[in-house]
């Protein structure tokens, strides 16, 4: 499947559209308030190869290693509007959602405060983005977005009327509950069943490790010294369907993770390759595993790259 998903600045340049479409004049009231206590991931459809979330300090510390220069100038006073970035990456792991349909390759929530009205007029004189019932079409991208009030941007290479509905009430995130307190943190990767569908679009073929998930959970540590990139400090999970899993297939899953940090973060996986797992019940942990915001860019890159 190529076209627009397949190209590999598909996901930024889809998310640098919408954002720069969204910076217009003062806001109005808007049908629809976003709660901000509730996760934008919870907003995106099941299904997805892989999920993250970032804050905006996140988002604009990694954008100059994952965009072009003039992309980076271009959205920096619209990151000042976005306080998180949600994105669903990847095609559905499910084999039914439909007849004929295969999921979502990129679905995105941007939560912030929008200039709801302005932006909306300017997608409808845009003659780049089409008017549809519930929102705008960009053929160029392949894209379907749509802002339906205030404080939240929804994107999607599928429908966009799941999305606008999951806001009005959103549900559960896709990170399981358990993890809540890890997946709070300001940058988080989640890839259900790691080992078939991300390990497929990583490396052509899919890895015989019953993993319900694989989270990556990280905050920026403090600099050293001013103007020097930021290191993030990240506890790697691995969750098994039981105890039992965990314990009989940790030997694979330390040489599954070898593959997994290679594909993700390349060159820069040199520190995750010596991270210190250890059992706890039924995950399969590491703590306090140092890597560089280039080493994260490169996984959300890699990830890019895997539509």
């Amino acid at each position: 499947m190529k076209s627009h998903n397949s190209s590999g600045l598909f996901l930024m340049e889809a998310i640098g559209a919408i954002l720069v479409l969204a910076l217009f004049a003062a806001s109005c009231a808007a049908p629809l308030k976003f709660d901000a206590s509730a996760d934008p991931l919870a907003v995106l459809e099941s299904g997805s190869m892989a999920y993250a979330r970032l804050s905006a300090a996140a988002a604009r510390e990694l954008a100059p290693a994952i965009l072009p220069a003039a992309q980076v100038k271009a959205m920096a006073s619209v990151l000042g509007r976005t306080s998180v970035v949600a994105l669903g990456i990847g095609r559905s792991l499910s084999a039914d959602l439909g007849a004929g349909r295969e999921g979502p390759a990129f679905q995105a929530c941007l939560v912030g405060d929008y200039p709801f009205r302005a932006a909306s007029l300017s997608l409808g004189a845009d003659p780049a983005w089409k008017r549809e019932k519930t929102g705008y079409f960009n053929a160029s991208l392949g894209l379907r977005a749509a802002v339906p009030g205030p404080n939240i941007i929804v994107a999607s290479t599928s429908a966009i009327e799941p999305l606008i509905d999951a806001a009005k009430a959103p549900g559960p995130s896709p990170v399981p509950s358990r993890l809540s307190g890890l997946a709070s943190r300001q940058l988080v990767i989640w890839a259900p069943e790691p080992f078939s569908a991300l390990a497929a679009a990583l490396f052509g073929d899919t890895m015989e490790v019953p993993a319900l998930g694989m989270l990556i959970a990280a905050d920026p540590v403090e600099r050293s010294q001013a103007g020097t990139e930021a290191d993030y400090e990240a506890t790697i999970v691995f969750l098994m369907k039981d105890a039992d899993s965990a314990r009989v297939f940790r030997p694979a899953l330390r040489l599954a993770w070898y593959g997994l940090a290679r594909g993700l973060l390349g060159e820069d996986a040199d520190s995750a390759l010596g991270a210190a797992f250890v059992l706890d019940g039924d995950m399969y942990l590491a703590s306090g595993v140092r890597l560089s915001g280039k080493a994260l860019a490169r996984a959300l890159v890699a990830l890019r790259d895997g539509i």
